[in-house]
């Protein structure tokens, strides 16, 4: 027994209609098949699983410009250089101290 089909009517803005167009076309399948297979297909859960993806990523990049910006912060401030002078003045004493145990 064939399975007796129901119509249903989507009304899309110009920019949706052409994606739905250009994907079908690429898929090589009408636009109906393409919506009848995103249906079967279950998107929303992968949609919202993405979705959830995306913001623990934006999160993460986040956190991670901000201690780059701290790094940046730190390696450009007064404070830095004047430890990396006593960094090499220290050095500099211990390499002395070398020399005169020697």
């Amino acid at each position: 027994m064939k399975e007796k089909l129901k119509q249903f009517t989507i009304r899309l803005n110009e920019k949706d209609h052409k994606n739905l167009i250009e994907q079908a076309k690429y898929l090589g399948i009408s636009q109906a098949e393409l919506l009848r297979e995103l249906l079967r297909k279950n998107m929303i859960s992968d949609i919202k699983d993405y979705n959830i993806f995306l913001d623990e990523l934006r999160r993460d990049v986040r956190t991670l410009t901000n201690n780059v910006n701290q790094i940046a912060k730190k390696v450009n401030s007064d404070i830095f250089i004047n430890e990396l002078e006593e960094a090499n003045k220290l050095r500099e004493e211990i390499t002395k101290i070398w020399q005169l145990l020697r």
